[in-house]
């Protein structure tokens, strides 16, 4: 499979949510100038004895997977004229394949749920396990909202000081830079309370002590967030979202008026060994606009 240095590449299967996901990353491909790969995988091979046991014939389920991935850089070419595009096929499963060319992809872009068996689910188990594995930024796109951020449709990204939610930052200066988008920096926190014995906090003589260190310290994380942002895209408009709650629940509101929410793959309260944390977990099911993973 043959993927171009620096490309986005969309998982495309023919169907809605797909298509969505093409027309958000032929956007970014345009925009950036970078090249654009529409990649199906057929699925055909699970396991490592079926490419040899004769259940199907390769030539006709690659053809196949062509024809699909060429209609989408058709679609992609007819919106976009000016974008590079090219086709990727795989007999394997489209989570392989698409883990696979984010070696050398810039980004990958699917939609939230594809052709898969279970219509009811939230996401899709590609998208999931894409997300998860993948070695570059993966955009998750709903059906609803496949455009790229704009001056009237704001980046979200959030924070919690963490390097991966630092990172995340970078990337939306970038695309901030590239869509003259405004952007909000969320940061979630939660109110001490009391233990069981009724004490406050160790180190604190009150609740409301410990709750007010607890909100300095967000505060903190998103004026580091911003100086970071602007140092970045000067030009950029930049707000501060504080807010308490639960990080996931924070988020998912906040993008229900956002273009883009942009958040790390892993934040502070996650065991290093998780590829994806609770939180990043939480926000792609929840959120309502395209969400950007940064590991």
């Amino acid at each position: 499979m043959q993927i171009a240095e620096d490309a986005v590449v969309v998982g495309y299967d023919g169907s809605d949510r797909s298509k969505a996901a093409l027309h958000w990353g032929a956007s970014l491909a345009d925009l950036e100038n970078l090249p654009l790969v529409v990649l199906h995988a057929s699925g055909v091979i699970v396991h490592a004895q079926d490419k040899g046991v004769g259940n199907f014939d390769a030539g006709r389920a690659n053809a196949q997977a062509q024809k699909i991935a060429e209609h989408g850089v058709e679609l992609a070419t007819k919106d976009f004229p000016k974008v590079e595009a090219t086709t990727a096929t795989s007999l394997g499963s489209a989570s392989l394949a698409l883990q696979e060319a984010s070696i050398r992809a810039r980004c990958v872009v699917l939609g939230n749920r594809g052709r898969g068996r279970i219509s009811g689910t939230l996401m899709g188990s590609t998208a999931f396990n894409t997300s998860e594995h993948a070695r570059c930024p993966v955009v998750i796109v709903p059906t609803a909202k496949a455009d790229l951020p704009g001056p009237d449709s704001p980046i979200m990204v959030g924070v919690d000081g963490s390097e991966a939610s630092l990172r995340a930052v970078d990337r939306a200066a970038n695309m901030a830079g590239y869509t003259g988008a405004p952007v909000t920096i969320v940061v979630a926190w939660s109110k001490a309370t009391k233990d069981a014995l009724g004490n406050p906090p160790s180190g604190f003589a009150s609740v409301d002590e410990a709750s007010e260190h607890r909100k300095a310290g967000a505060e903190h994380f998103v004026d580091k967030a911003r100086a970071r942002l602007l140092e970045r895209t000067p030009d950029a408009t930049v707000e501060l979202l504080v807010e308490t709650g639960r990080p996931d629940e924070v988020l998912a509101k906040a993008s229900a008026d956002a273009g883009l929410l942009v958040v790390g793959a892993r934040g502070r309260g996650d065991l290093a060994s998780l590829l994806l944390g609770s939180t990043s977990r939480a926000v792609l099911h929840r959120a309502s606009c395209p969400v950007t993973i940064v590991r």
